[in-house]
This record gives structure tokens, sequence and C-alpha cells, in this order.
């Protein structure tokens, strides 16, 4: 038959299926000198990102993760994996002398291969809950879709404050804690404009010319400085941080991640087109209004730094707001109906979805960072009724013996953990520009979800890890 064309083969199924060659590819990709553990506090290699392959062993994506485990480290380490292949599509070079061994690695065709049949798989995993979380009518409009759209944009106009801004804020450490925003912006900021890029290629209309329109403002019509990202890295530079992308992997939130790899997903794939108008309108007429408010909140916490990228958004928003709507929102639909009109609204709640899941994360964090001290009077508190339930069988521990420079790459655990120390000293990370000193019989509470990691600052050292599961049952 003309139509048989299959022969036998080792692979049968090149879909998001197959759940040992998505696995294969992901472990792969992983398999890389940059992308291995080492002792760097911020990454010391222009393409280092590590991912901590040899736990992603372990790891099980085959099943899609529901709404209450995206916090967990699964999802963090998918997240991170995900948009490390998501790198493949964007060229990134350092300023000069460019090592060539890890530029052909980063770009090589095994890699390039091992990140296209890791994506969707790890896609699937991660956002199959907005499927379940986000259910639409199928009633939507032209003059539904506008009427939602311009009752959200005035709401936004009248918004006073975030989640972010009161965080920094009311920190212990406003200083700190505005640099943690910086950071937590960078994976999209760094690289603005190039997701949505994507969709400068192909033959789809009016929509094209129109996207086209806010991708070159957001290249700064041709004119390096006027770049978006390059203004964003003179914003890190005048925080007194490296605008090289991107020094502080290890500090990424998974929250920030996720919402990375949202925008990566919905313009890699181009059937997600207008899921995308629908995320890039809600960004566009969002950002008006949070882009002052945060401009204010980092300004307050960091007077020297550099807003004019801030500033520009107050303004250059307020026109792509316009465009979003007028150019692609009502084009769309009169050209594609319905079909534009549910796609557009999906994204829509989709991106506002993700975008309250990653401050809701960063909010956590600082809290988290600030309350180092309570957690290190609650390991007092709990530590002799923990020794004794280890020693009766009713908790787990893990020993660990570790060299001076030993760092342990920041990561989350599932469950509230107790670390102890034995002997010798440990610089604990809390977070970003955080850490607490910890020396034989110290000991701190690791709350479930948070961000940390640990530096050796003895010859060698000790201690404990007791999985205490909740924090609130010991108290």
């Amino acid at each position: 038959m003309k139509t048989d064309i299959h022969d036998t083969r080792l692979i049968s199924d090149f879909s998001v299926s197959n759940d040992d060659l998505c696995r294969d590819a992901i472990l792969g990709f992983c398999d890389s000198p940059l992308f291995h553990d080492d002792e760097n506090r911020y990454e010391g290699n222009f393409y280092g990102r590590r991912l901590r392959p040899h736990i992603v062993k372990h790891l099980d994506f085959s099943k899609p993760l529901k709404t209450n485990e995206i916090p967990n480290y699964i999802s963090f380490a998918a997240n991170r994996i995900l948009f490390a292949m998501n790198e493949v599509d964007f060229l990134m070079m350092p300023l000069r002398d460019v090592n060539p061994k890890d530029f052909e690695d980063r770009y090589s065709n095994v890699r390039i291969s091992q990140a296209y049949l890791g994506m969707p798989y790890l896609e699937k995993f991660l956002f199959s809950f907005l499927d379940k979380e986000i259910v639409l009518s199928d009633s939507w409009n032209a003059k539904s879709v506008e009427e939602y759209f311009l009752s959200y944009a005035e709401q936004a106009r009248k918004l006073d404050t975030t989640p972010a801004t009161e965080a920094i804020l009311s920190s212990n450490q406003p200083s700190v804690s505005a640099r943690d925003w910086l950071i937590q912006l960078a994976p999209d900021f760094l690289i603005e404009s190039s997701p949505m890029a994507r969709y400068a290629a192909g033959n789809y209309g009016k929509i094209s010319s129109s996207l086209f329109k806010i991708i070159i403002d957001e290249l700064g019509y041709g004119e390096h400085e006027r770049k978006h990202s390059s203004m964003f890295e003179e914003t890190l530079i005048s925080a007194g941080l490296s605008p090289e992308p991107h020094k502080y992997w290890q500090y990424y939130l998974n929250g920030s991640l996720l919402l990375a790899n949202y925008y990566n997903m919905i313009t890699r794939n181009r059937s997600n087109i207008f899921k995308y108008i629908g995320a890039i309108y809600q960004a566009e007429t969002g950002f008006i209004r949070t882009c002052s408010l945060w401009r204010d909140a980092l300004r307050t916490a960091l007077p020297d730094l550099d807003v004019r990228y801030f500033d520009e958004h107050c303004h250059i928003d307020i026109d792509h707001s316009r465009m979003a709507f007028e150019s692609l929102v009502k084009v769309a639909i009169e050209s594609h109906g319905k079909y534009a009109a549910q796609g557009i609204v999906r994204g829509f709640e989709e991106a506002r979805l993700v975008s309250e899941i990653a401050e809701t994360d960063f909010v956590t964090q600082i809290k988290w960072k600030d309350s180092a001290s309570i957690n290190i009077q609650k390991y007092k508190d709990i530590w002799p009724a923990v020794r004794d339930a280890y020693k009766a069988g009713k908790v787990r521990k893990a020993d660990l013996d570790e060299p001076r420079n030993e760092l342990s790459i920041t990561h989350s655990h599932d469950g509230d953990e107790l670390c102890h120390v034995s002997e010798g000293t440990m610089e604990f990370l809390n977070g970003f520009q955080h850490s607490t000193t910890l020396e034989r019989d110290d000991g701190i509470i690791i709350q479930r979800n948070r961000l940390h990691g640990a530096l050796i600052q003895s010859d060698n050292c000790k201690y404990e890890i007791y999985s205490i599961e909740d924090i609130n049952k010991w108290l």
C-alpha cells in the first residue's frame, strides 16, 4: 500500500506519551559539564546552568502535576531543565572571548535534538494543571471579550500596591529584597522580546505585522542602548548586580522559572498563537501600573537605581496595550471567530494565574529569609524531641560529611526539615544575599518549598537532616 510507510523501527512513538524516549532525552541533555554541580556560589561559566542531574535521574515526570504540587521540588527541577532547554532557541554569547568548547556543547545538534524531545514532555508535566484550574464557557465572542478586557484594563489602572512591592518595603532588608526581585525578573527581562520574536516569521495576515510593531519596540528599533534588555542590564549594574545572563541562576525561584517557561511554551508552539495574544494583552495592560509600583518600591529600597527601564514601560505599554487589543485581539476574533476568542481568553487567564503563582513564590521566599532567627529558635525548641523521635524510629535522618567549600546547590524540600550541625561550620544559604552561620550544635528549621543551600566553611562539616514533615506538629 502507498500509505504503508512504516518499517520495523526501534522507536515507534515520538509523542510526549513516550515516557522512555523523553526521559532519555532529558537525562542526555542534563549530562553535560555545563549542567553538573560545581562549587561556585554564582554561575562561574557563561553557559553554566546547574541542573543537579544526579538527582534528576530519580525524578518521574510522567504524571502531570496537580495544582497543589506546583511548589514541590520536582516542579522546580523540571522548570530548571525546561528553561535551559528553551535556551537552545536563543543565541547567548559573552561580549568577548567565547569558549569554543562550551559554545559548541550548548548549541550542538545532539543537545538541540534532546531539548526538542524534552520540552513538550516537561510542558505537559508542568502546565496540564491549567486545563483543570481554568474552565471557560463556550460563549465567548467579540463583544464579551471586549467588555471583559476593557473592565480588566480599568481595574488594573486603579491598582495601588502589589504583593511584591509590599514584601520588598516591609522586609528586614529592603535593599536585598529589591535586588532579589530584580533577580526574579531576569529570566524574562534579560532576553526580553526573544520568545515573542518567534512569531516574527510566518504568513498569518495583519496580526503578524501588528505583533512585529511591538517586537521592534522591544528591540529598540535597532539601537542597542534603547533595547529593553539593554536597559534592564543597566538597571542591574546600578543595583550592584552582574548583567551577565544568567549569573544568578542558582537563585531563580521555581515560580519565576514557571512564568518564563509558560511564555516560552506559548511562543515556541505556534498553535498557541491565540493564547499568546491573550497573554500579551494581559501582560502589556497589567504592566502599565505594576511597572510604576515596582519602580517606586525599588527606588525607595535602592535610591541610586537606574529606573529608565521601568520609566520606558510605564510609557510604551500604554501604546502596546492599545495595539494588543485593537490590532491583535479584535483582528484575531474578526478573522477566526469563536476559536480565536476561546484561545485568547484562555491565554489571558493562564498568564494571569501563572504570574500570581510567581509573585506568591517571591513573597513567601522573602518571609522565609526574614524568619531566619525565628527558625533557629524553633530548632532549639524542638531539637530534643526530634532527636528522641529519630532514636525511636519515628523520623528519617540523612547524615552528611562534606569538605571545605563544598556547595549544596540551592534546592527545596517537599516537607519541613531540621538541620543540625554536629561538627564544623556551615554557611546556610537562606536565599539570595542572605545566609546564616551554623557552628557545632547549631541548627535551623528548613521550611518546605523554600529555596536554600549550604556552603562548608571549615575543613570538614558533619551535619544531619531530619524529615519532620510539619513543624507545627512539634511546637
